[in-house]
């Protein structure tokens, strides 16, 4: 009997199959797992596409000179935080940990400025982590074969791509009463007088660089036995000096009219613009001495000088808080007349084109200390010359030999690790190449606030 039905059980024909019965009997976990599975698969896709263009992006970046790629990352920073500056309202009134500790305060309401203030701060912390961090990493790198100068400095874009962004965006997780935003506010007041040191060396730098490259020239025409263009190389040199101190003693005269409209009552400031004033002058004739001459000076440095010292007086004096007429009150009659509120950094008039020139000013300074703190392959051409000795050749932050001369060094200054990674000693200061981005990323967080005046809660 157990033969007969084994025997009937395999001769028994089966039921057909039927797709639609099985995916309608199939139960809802086997569903979420061949769900899950394709959503893997697409994950997995979207994966190997995203590094496939990573791959791509740092071939291209690898191709680019390092230094050019910093500038291009600081020229992001300033056009993010200018933009958040002006429209980070709707955004930072959407986060709770913001506008708590600004609801708080008994009184006050916060405004546009305000939220522009508190933006500008998170991305000038971040960028100056960032490039702060850059900076205690590359400490002491003075070869090539150093394996931080290929994996920091020059290679790892991706990697320090995303850094970058991950600085920019932790700071706004940070609420608007956090101790980490006030320390920071008083600390960039200090770093920033830092990087103007280090902006008006740079400017020195431009100076000294122009002046000799024009005489060279002018030598060179003569030698040529051209005079009509060696002379026309001199007369551009005094042209440019003539204009530069033309510009500066004009700004100086809309100070006093802005900034001391009465004989009396605004002292500071007219001891301000009279001491730069004063100052000014006698660099002038001290540059254009015999005995100065001898030793190299010049009286174009003196006049970028010039201007650049009636920038920082009129940056100075806007800075000042300012008050109306009817806001004055008893006592403070003077105050309402030294400093217009359209004058002011709270004003919407000269105030607003001053920060836009100061950030101008300070791409302009961090882009020229990039180019000239290497050799002339910013843009990863290579053909610099860095056996050269000439002062016109010889940048500021460029390493030199005890005779003056820049070191000879491989040239190639590539964003990405080549084949044939360059050896020899490095081109410039890696650490103080990014200290400089650092002091500038607090400077431009300053610069844009009114030196922290827009950000205080009872502004």
């Amino acid at each position: 009997r157990t033969s007969r039905r084994a025997s009937l059980r395999q001769t028994r024909p089966r039921p057909p199959f039927h797709a639609h019965e099985h995916a309608t009997s199939a139960s809802p976990s086997r569903m979420f797992a061949t769900g899950g599975v394709m959503a893997a698969c697409a994950g997995s896709a979207c994966m190997t596409a995203t590094c496939s263009c990573f791959g791509a992006v740092g071939g291209a970046i690898a191709k680019i000179s390092a230094r050019a790629l910093y500038v291009a990352l600081f020229v992001l920073t300033t056009v993010l935080a200018v933009v958040m500056r002006d429209y980070a309202k709707p955004m930072l009134a959407k986060l709770p940990w913001i506008v708590h500790a600004a609801g708080g305060a008994a009184g006050f309401e916060p405004g546009d400025e305000w939220f522009g203030a508190q933006a500008v701060y998170r991305v000038s912390l971040g960028a100056f982590f960032f490039f702060a961090a850059m900076s205690l990493l590359l400490v002491d790198v003075r070869d090539r074969s150093d394996p931080r100068d290929k994996a920091i400095q020059h290679g790892n874009w991706t990697l320090k791509t995303v850094a970058w962004v991950t600085c920019l965006v932790a700071p706004f997780f940070l609420n608007s009463d956090s101790e980490v935003i006030t320390v920071y506010v008083w600390f960039a007041r200090v770093a920033s007088g830092l990087f103007l040191c280090a902006q008006s060396l740079i400017l020195l730098d431009f100076a000294f660089l122009w002046n000799a490259k024009w005489l060279r020239n002018s030598q060179e025409s003569s030698n040529d036995g051209d005079k009509k263009t060696a002379t026309a190389w001199i007369l551009g040199l005094l042209l440019g000096t003539i204009i530069l101190f033309a510009g500066a003693l004009t700004l100086f005269a809309f100070l006093f009219k802005w900034y001391v409209p009465r004989a009396s009552g605004c002292e500071t400031n007219a001891w301000l613009i009279s001491v730069t004033v004063v100052l000014v002058v006698v660099c002038a004739l001290v540059s254009a001495h015999p005995a100065a001459a001898e030793r190299g000076a010049s009286v174009l440095p003196a006049a970028v000088v010039a201007a650049y010292c009636a920038y920082l007086t009129h940056a100075a004096l806007a800075s000042e808080p300012g008050t109306t007429s009817s806001a004055a009150g008893v006592g403070k009659e003077n105050a309402s007349l030294c400093v217009p509120v359209r004058n002011s950094a709270g004003g919407a008039g000269r105030a607003e084109l001053n920060e836009l020139a100061g950030a101008a000013l300070t791409l302009l300074s961090v882009a020229y200390s990039a180019l000239r703190c290497g050799s002339a392959d910013f843009f990863g051409d290579g053909d610099g010359d860095a056996d050269s000795g000439d002062v016109a050749t010889r940048g500021l932050l460029e390493s030199h030999d005890t005779n003056g001369d820049a070191v000879n060094g491989d040239d190639s200054d590539v964003g990405g690790a080549g084949a044939a990674f360059p050896n020899g000693p490095v081109r410039y200061s890696y650490s103080f190449f990014h200290a400089v981005f650092a002091l500038a990323s607090a400077y431009l967080g300053m610069l844009l606030t009114g030196w922290g005046a827009r950000g205080d809660g009872d502004a």
